[in-house]
């Protein structure tokens, strides 16, 4: 897992900064709430936050990865750590990975001062898992540690928001996630701009997009994607197929397929943003697609500015949907169809 510090995190300055205070001020909740977009740094916050709560020898307000509490988080088996994530197949927590929760304790922390568990994300909770969940958290066992990751705490049991510490985690600027792209990976710094700004402030998202060459799949998503919009239904139909057919090149995995399938919605969103600028005579640097600045004039042509308004909330539905495991062909169906009546053909 390598080192875990508060120092290798980047723009959360806020964040870090008050939960190493909450620490060195014995100020610590039973619960935290961190809220934030995906790829921004909460899970590895979350990870620095339970190294320096059990560190034996804490160095500039961080763990100091060398005391045998730290080495069991670095190397992942710590006993008074647990991570909750969804089921791979289902995609949510239930309540049986709830209850092994509330089994947990019942028993003090076997090696540190306190057990820290980690729920990401804490809104793929079932109801019945988050309604059980309700408990330790009304209850709180001492010494036990609650953080929960969620992109938006809108989707939580208010219940449960109300008993937890907000921990709000921004958007990177785009400058950091350039400056990082093109230090650690050593790309050319206009290819990174470009992925900073399709990544909508999260670095994760940027690096997903540089390795699997997204800046190459884009050119023929937008020309797939022209030719749906401009084409006989039946044509539209054809390309829907092989928009779903996209997360094949992802691999067997149900979450890579779905994850590709999110970044090629996102590049429809930032297509029709740009559109949207187009239309209103706003600057080009604002624009997220510079380098296809003459495609997305001649794209806007078939569109009014209320026309790609409702090209950005039919987008917006098929986000929705995806994220709610509906079937990729039909969203993207309904999804090519709304695009196409939003145009004035």
């Amino acid at each position: 897992m390598g080192t875990l510090s508060f120092k290798e995190i980047i723009g959360q300055e806020k964040a870090t900064v008050f939960l190493r205070q909450v620490i060195a001020n014995d100020k610590i909740a039973s619960a935290y709430l961190f809220a934030g977009i995906q790829g921004i740094g909460k899970t590895t916050t979350a990870m620095a936050f339970a190294l320096l709560l059990n560190c034996a020898d804490p160095v500039d307000g961080d763990g100091c990865g060398k005391c045998p509490s730290c080495k069991k988080i670095i190397d992942g088996n710590h006993p008074d750590l647990m991570v909750i994530e969804p089921d791979q197949e289902k995609k949510v927590i239930g309540i049986n990975q709830i209850r092994e929760i509330n089994r947990h304790l019942a028993f003090s922390p076997v090696l540190g001062q306190y057990r820290i568990t980690i729920i990401d994300p804490a809104e793929r909770m079932t109801p019945e898992a988050a309604n059980a969940f309700l408990k330790p958290l009304e209850e709180p066992a001492l010494g036990n540690v609650f953080i929960l990751n969620v992109k938006d705490q809108g989707e939580l049991l208010q219940t449960i928001v109300s008993r937890c510490q907000k921990v709000p985690f921004k958007p990177l600027p785009t400058e950091k996630i350039v400056q990082w792209l093109t230090r650690e990976r050593t790309m050319d710094r206009e290819e990174a701009k470009i992925l900073a700004r399709l990544s909508e402030g999260s670095l994760g998202k940027a690096l997903r997009m540089a390795e699997g060459d997204l800046l190459a799949d884009r050119a023929g998503w937008v020309h797939m994607l022209d030719r749906a919009i401009n084409g006989a239904p039946d044509v539209l139909l054809d390309t829907a197929q092989k928009f779903s057919d996209l997360g094949k090149k992802a691999g067997p995995s149900k979450e890579l397929k779905d994850d590709r399938m999110a970044l090629m919605l996102g590049i429809w969103k930032s297509w029709f943003r740009d559109m949207v600028l187009i239309k209103l005579g706003g600057a080009i640097d604002l624009m997220v697609n510079t380098d296809l600045v003459s495609h997305l004039r001649n794209a806007s042509l078939v569109y009014t500015v209320d026309g790609l308004m409702r090209s950005l909330a039919v987008i917006a539905r098929a986000e929705h949907d995806l994220m709610d495991n509906k079937n990729s062909l039909i969203l993207i169906e309904r999804a090519l169809f709304g695009l196409k009546g939003a145009a004035h053909l």
